[in-house]
């Protein structure tokens, strides 16, 4: 099969376009294209970066200039970009980057008979732009949803494009476009907004490199911390959506035995105006919590080496790629049983639920994580469940049951 992935971006090295935007969606869309590449030809169409053709990791960008993008242009995908921006009123700013983008599309309507499926990838004009395409060219496609951001407003995102989403998920449910879903959590958000039980929607967790890499730098020694001490690992960009401030306040109500032996490690990037850094500096607890900000990809299994359990609290998450990558090195996690990927994520063996969201409730999750003796093996076994192997089959077996 020959695959055409459709993304915004990726985040890779290959390219310092591919470096603007360094995301946890910009490397798992990387990831997915690297590992489906294995068994199955993938070509990748970045809509937001201007590349040259090359070869990545196994699969292929598409090289895209403005050359190419004037040379494309098209007035049916220019149409659908002004009834896009007529529906879904937006400012001017955003309506250009709209045009542009049908516009962009436009290269990849000219191309995409070779391929035997379209991989789309998000819910953005984009995905429209796409869809609208692949129906003229009847050419299959998948969309690939990698979390929903219409339904909480920390995640910040122009109404208009909360309005897509949401109709989206409407016009995929009615006319059974297929949709996978990095959750089951996810998927029943969905399947309640659009008040159907769609059939064509499925649900494809994310995966992660279940090879462990040596211990590089040890961190403890790096950040003075006592082989004694009990250390969470919270690795995500600090935002109020990642709710890490929360943490923060959690650590402070544990007992007196259990507080003077823990400490957390906040692993992403960060402002000085981010709450959790003033709350830190405010209330004086830089010897306990450290805030170490963005670090480079091969150097955060360091800090799963180094620590003895991960930590994920926030307010929404579409899938919690931490929680598996701390499974990869044998470490347990505190979480919320309400995030959209316990269900699929949860093992006794493995995590520690708290069941509600209240800052006493964290408290007594982080106490029975500090006082359980976790077996490290079986999270070592059970980590193997989400391979990026395991997933890419996934996709695989997805693309050939929508192949025309």
């Amino acid at each position: 099969m020959k695959i055409l992935f459709i993304t915004p971006y990726i985040t890779s090295a290959c390219h310092p376009a591919f470096l603007r935007n360094q995301t946890g969606f910009g490397y798992m869309v990387h990831d997915i294209a690297q590992y489906v590449a294995k068994t199955e030809e993938v070509d990748i169409f970045a809509t937001m970066a201007f590349t040259p053709k090359m070869e990545v990791d196994g699969f292929k960008v598409v090289g895209r200039s403005k050359w190419s993008l004037l040379r494309n242009l098209s007035l049916k995908n220019l149409l659908d970009g002004f009834r896009f921006i007529n529906r879904y009123s937006m400012p001017l700013k955003e309506s250009l980057r709209t045009l542009y983008i049908f516009a962009a599309i436009g290269q990849v309507e000219h191309i995409m008979k070779q391929y035997d499926v379209v991989h789309i990838h998000g819910c953005s004009s984009i995905t429209d732009a796409v869809i609208k395409a692949c129906k003229r060219q009847n050419i299959p496609f998948l969309v690939t949803l990698h979390g929903l951001n219409s339904f909480e407003k920390l995640i910040k995102l122009h109404s208009s494009l909360c309005r897509y989403e949401r109709d989206f998920l409407k016009e995929a449910a009615t006319n059974h476009y297929p949709v996978s879903f990095i959750s089951t959590g996810n998927i029943l958000t969905a399947e309640a907004a659009t008040g159907k039980t769609a059939d064509s929607f499925r649900v494809i967790c994310n995966g992660c490199n279940v090879e462990r890499k040596p211990m590089k730098v040890d961190i403890r020694k790096e950040y003075g911390i006592s082989a004694d001490d009990f250390v969470f690992a919270f690795v995500g960009n600090v935002s109020a959506n990642k709710n890490q401030v929360q943490v923060s306040r959690a650590w402070r109500l544990l007992p007196d035995d259990l507080r003077q032996k823990c400490t957390v490690l906040f692993v992403g990037r960060y402002t000085e105006n981010d709450e959790l850094v003033q709350y830190i500096r405010t209330n004086h607890l830089e010897e306990n919590l450290f805030v170490c900000g963005m670090q480079p990809k091969e150097k955060v299994s360091d800090f799963y080496h180094a620590c003895d359990a991960t930590i994920l609290t926030s307010i929404t998450e579409g899938f919690g790629l931490s929680i598996i990558e701390g499974f990869v090195y044998g470490k347990p996690n505190v979480t919320f049983a309400d995030l959209p990927a316990t269900s699929d994520l949860y093992d006794k063996k493995a995590m520690v639920l708290a069941e509600d969201r209240n800052d006493e409730t964290l408290v007594k999750a982080m106490e029975r994580m500090m006082q359980t003796r976790f077996n490290k093996d079986e999270i070592l076994k059970y980590s193997l469940k989400f391979s990026f192997e395991k997933m890419a089959k996934k996709y695989c077996e997805t693309y050939n049951s929508i192949k025309i």
